[in-house]
Protein backbone atom coordinates (compact mmCIF):
# COMPACT_ATOMS: atom_id res chain seq x y z
CA UNK A 1 0.00 0.00 0.00
CA UNK A 2 1.28 3.46 -1.17
CA UNK A 3 0.44 7.07 -0.31
CA UNK A 4 0.18 8.86 -3.06
CA UNK A 5 -0.91 12.28 -3.94
CA UNK A 6 -3.88 13.83 -6.30
CA UNK A 7 -2.41 16.66 -8.55
CA UNK A 8 -4.88 16.80 -10.88
CA UNK A 9 -8.39 15.38 -12.15
CA UNK A 10 -10.40 14.92 -15.16
CA UNK A 11 -13.85 15.19 -16.06
CA UNK A 12 -16.17 15.07 -19.56
CA UNK A 13 -17.35 17.09 -20.93
CA UNK A 14 -15.71 20.08 -18.97
CA UNK A 15 -14.25 20.68 -15.51
CA UNK A 16 -16.80 22.43 -14.53
CA UNK A 17 -19.79 20.46 -15.66
CA UNK A 18 -21.60 19.70 -12.48
CA UNK A 19 -24.03 16.87 -14.15
CA UNK A 20 -20.71 14.78 -14.67
CA UNK A 21 -18.10 12.96 -12.42
CA UNK A 22 -14.58 12.53 -11.86
CA UNK A 23 -13.31 9.96 -14.35
CA UNK A 24 -9.91 9.42 -13.88
CA UNK A 25 -6.95 11.07 -11.38
CA UNK A 26 -3.24 11.94 -11.70
CA UNK A 27 -0.95 11.04 -8.89
CA UNK A 28 2.38 12.59 -9.08
CA UNK A 29 4.16 15.76 -7.50
CA UNK A 30 4.20 19.57 -7.60
CA UNK A 31 5.91 19.14 -11.35
CA UNK A 32 2.69 17.09 -12.40
CA UNK A 33 1.48 13.63 -12.68
CA UNK A 34 3.21 10.34 -13.40
CA UNK A 35 0.58 8.12 -13.41
CA UNK A 36 -3.38 8.97 -14.61
CA UNK A 37 -5.75 6.19 -12.97
CA UNK A 38 -9.31 5.64 -13.59
CA UNK A 39 -11.84 6.22 -11.02
CA UNK A 40 -12.84 2.87 -10.73
CA UNK A 41 -9.28 1.32 -10.28
CA UNK A 42 -9.18 4.18 -7.39
CA UNK A 43 -12.10 3.08 -6.18
CA UNK A 44 -11.33 -0.61 -6.01
CA UNK A 45 -8.18 0.10 -4.32
CA UNK A 46 -9.70 2.00 -1.67
CA UNK A 47 -11.83 -0.76 -0.91
CA UNK A 48 -8.78 -3.51 -1.02
CA UNK A 49 -6.90 -3.49 2.83
CA UNK A 50 -3.58 -3.67 0.91
CA UNK A 51 -4.55 -1.23 -1.84
CA UNK A 52 -3.09 2.34 -2.54
CA UNK A 53 -4.50 5.47 -0.58
CA UNK A 54 -4.86 8.75 -1.93
CA UNK A 55 -4.55 12.52 -1.17
CA UNK A 56 -4.74 16.43 -1.61
CA UNK A 57 -2.87 18.13 -0.20
CA UNK A 58 -4.74 21.35 1.18
CA UNK A 59 -2.53 25.18 1.55
CA UNK A 60 -1.00 24.36 4.62
CA UNK A 61 0.14 20.90 4.44
CA UNK A 62 -2.91 19.11 5.70
CA UNK A 63 -4.24 16.14 3.94
CA UNK A 64 -7.29 15.18 2.77
CA UNK A 65 -7.97 11.56 2.23
CA UNK A 66 -9.75 10.42 -0.88
CA UNK A 67 -12.93 8.40 0.02
CA UNK A 68 -15.68 6.38 -1.83
CA UNK A 69 -18.91 7.69 -1.09
CA UNK A 70 -22.69 6.99 -3.07
CA UNK A 71 -23.19 9.75 -5.81
CA UNK A 72 -25.99 11.83 -3.78
CA UNK A 73 -27.93 12.94 -7.04
CA UNK A 74 -27.74 9.56 -9.10
CA UNK A 75 -31.10 7.68 -8.71
CA UNK A 76 -29.18 4.45 -8.88
CA UNK A 77 -26.31 3.22 -6.68
CA UNK A 78 -22.98 4.48 -8.34
CA UNK A 79 -19.90 5.22 -6.37
CA UNK A 80 -17.85 8.16 -6.62
CA UNK A 81 -14.57 9.55 -5.21
CA UNK A 82 -14.54 12.56 -2.62
CA UNK A 83 -12.24 13.66 0.10
CA UNK A 84 -12.77 13.56 3.54
CA UNK A 85 -14.34 17.01 5.08
CA UNK A 86 -12.61 19.46 6.88
CA UNK A 87 -12.88 23.64 7.07
CA UNK A 88 -11.14 24.41 3.29
CA UNK A 89 -12.22 23.85 -0.09
CA UNK A 90 -8.21 23.93 -1.35
CA UNK A 91 -7.81 20.28 -0.64
CA UNK A 92 -10.91 18.58 -2.77
CA UNK A 93 -10.60 16.96 -6.12
CA UNK A 94 -12.73 19.69 -7.59
CA UNK A 95 -10.22 22.55 -6.52
CA UNK A 96 -7.72 20.67 -8.96
CA UNK A 97 -6.38 21.69 -12.21
CA UNK A 98 -7.56 19.54 -15.78
CA UNK A 99 -4.70 17.03 -16.12
CA UNK A 100 -3.04 17.63 -19.35
CA UNK A 101 -3.39 14.75 -22.03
Amino acid sequence: MAEKKVVCINKTPTHDDTHHHITHIGVGSDTGYSERLSVSTVIANLKSPNGDRYYVLGNYGAKSWVIVKQCPRCKSTHEIISTTPDNTTTDNLLSLPECAA
